[in-house]
Formats: C-alpha cells, structure tokens, sequence
C-alpha cells in the first residue's frame, strides 16, 4: 500500500498543472513571431512593432537606482550596449498556471540549441534594483508602449547572442508573473547597417523649381546636433545653397519651417523644431546677409510628416527643413 501511495505520489509531480491553453482573443492583428524565437505552446501575441533600421541599447548587466543618479540617464554604459540593426519589439501572455521563469528558461533551451550563447541572465534581486531594472527594459527601445505588466519582484531576464556571417543577432527578454499567466517581453535585432545616403542634395536651382511647383522645398543637408538647435558644420553647403536661392529671388518672403519625427514629446518636439528653426534663420541673416525680414521661423514638430514614423527610413524623411513661399 505505502508504494502504491509514493508511485502515485511520483506520477502526480510528474503532471503538468493543467492543460496548455490560449489566452483569450488572438494575436494582435499584423503581429507574427520571429522565426529564431518562435513562441511558448499556448502563447498569444498581443504587441508586435518592426522597424527596418533603429539604433537604441539593449540591458546586458545589473540595473541600479544609482545609475541614474551617477550618470543622469537610467540606460548607460554601465549597464547595456548599443544595437543597431532590423528591429522587433514582441510581447507575449502564456498560459495561466505557468510561472514567468519557466517561460524564460524554455525560451532559453530553444535559443542555445540554434546556436545562442546567453550573454546576461538574471532573476528578482539578481537584476538589481527591481523597479529601475524593468524601466530600463522596458523603456530601452523606442516605439509604442509594450503595456508589460510592472511585476518587479519576481522578473526574469535573458540576453542572448548569435554570431552568423551575415550579421549577429540579440534577443532580450522580460518574463513577468501575470494574474492571467506571464507576459514575455521580447526584443530581437539583426544587426545591420542603415542605408545611407539616400537623402539628396538639393542646390539652389532645384529648390527655385520645388517652390515654383509646389511652393516649397524639403532640405535634409541642415543638420543639427542630437536634441539641439545646434547646426552641425556640415550644414553650410546646404545653408550656401539656400542663400543663394533667396539672393537670385530678392523679392520672396519664406517661412522657414522646423520638422521632426515622433520620437519624444509632441509639445517638446514643438519646441525643438522652432528653436532649430529660429537657428537657421539666425545663421542665414548672420553668415549670409540675408535681411531678417524676408524670413519667419516655425516650428511644426511631429505635425505634418512625409512617412511613417515606424522605422529608421520614414523618421529621416520627417526630420527635415523647409523654405516655404509666404
């Protein structure tokens, strides 16, 4: 009777508790998994965010309250690595009756056996500081919120890297423990170059036919240093060519006009753009005796955009100034 009572005992522990089933609802619309990751048995896939081309860091040490008092920014050298590359930011809800950890450790298991080696992996204290270490990932990488659950206490957290000859490939993850099961946050980058130069140069007869024909012209060659309305050097050939341009058309009055992409605050991208607006007009009267009244600065910040703020290649089609006829 005793080893009927210990081989049932054995059979019991050995159950899973409780069958595997979906969340309720599908996968968010569009949203996919990807391919070196793929998705724990009964997941769903609420949040899916691609972009072609972003640069951003990604946690691979401890996350700590000083970090930010130290060095003023909570994400730093101290505690995460810059990634550039195509980006994917995913989150899953597992099944109720799983545990965040094992949802992490399978993803683990699956990961080295296609090749990735673990970089940086931890679990509730061992992160750091619990609230500063699931801001930092959460916040790491830009984009629509994720909407993870803030369960601090008992995260799990994995860093992984795959070298091929193409490129490496980094997958970070947040486990979180969930009323109706564990959320994974995910975010994968397949390292690759931006493509570059495809912004033209335009001069002063191709801005003469723009205003002509639609009575303006987007300017890329003006550019200013990062979250300033500082003009970078290599702006004045552009800035030459707009002197030009106004000299040859003595009578036009132009509205010079700040962009930016979506990045950051609406009301403080407002603010950025009439500030980098107001130093073009600065350096056009200053450097190129262009009088100030043929010119009005503006800001229109994330306001009227060319393309998609999404990825790299349509917020560089938003970050822009432009010479408007008045």
């Amino acid at each position: 009777m005793t080893r009927l009572v210990l081989l049932l005992a054995v059979l019991l522990v050995a159950l899973p508790l409780g069958p595997v089933r979906a969340q309720p609802g599908g996968d968010v619309a569009g949203g996919r998994d990807h391919p070196l990751v793929g998705r724990y048995e009964g997941a769903v896939l609420r949040h899916h965010h691609s972009r072609e081309f972003d640069e951003f860091r990604m946690i691979d040490r401890q996350v700590l309250n000083r970090d930010r008092q130290q060095t003023g920014t909570l994400i730093n050298d101290r505690n995460s690595r810059p990634v550039a590359g195509r980006a994917w930011r995913l989150r899953y809800e597992a099944p109720a009756g799983r545990s965040a950890a094992e949802v992490l450790r399978n993803h683990q298991q699956a990961l080295a056996a296609k090749g990735f080696a673990t970089v940086f992996a931890c679990r509730a204290q061992a992160c750091g500081d619990p609230a500063a270490f699931w801001n930092a990932v959460v916040e790491s990488a830009p984009g629509p919120g994720p909407r993870l659950t803030s369960a601090w206490r008992d995260q799990s957290y994995l860093l992984a890297r795959l070298e091929r000859p193409e490129g490496e490939v980094l997958v970070a993850m947040l486990a979180v423990e969930n009323r109706g099961g564990p959320q994974l946050l995910v975010d994968v980058v397949e390292a690759r170059p931006m493509q570059a130069d495809r912004i033209t140069f335009v001069d002063a007869s191709a801005m003469q036919r723009a205003v002509e024909e639609t009575g303006r012209v987007a300017l890329y060659g003006i550019n200013f240093a990062f979250d300033s309305a500082e003009i970078l050097p290599d702006s004045r050939p552009t800035l030459e060519e707009v002197a030009r341009f106004l000299r040859a058309n003595a009578a036009l009055r132009v509205v010079v006009t700040g962009h930016t992409d979506s990045q950051g605050e609406f009301d403080y991208n407002l603010g950025l753009s009439a500030r980098r607006a107001q130093a073009v007009v600065a350096a056009l009267t200053r450097d190129f005796g262009i009088p100030a009244a043929r010119l009005t600065a503006f800001g229109a910040g994330m306001a009227a955009p060319l393309a998609r703020n999404d990825d790299e290649a349509g917020r560089a089609r938003n970050r822009r100034v432009e010479i408007v006829r008045r």
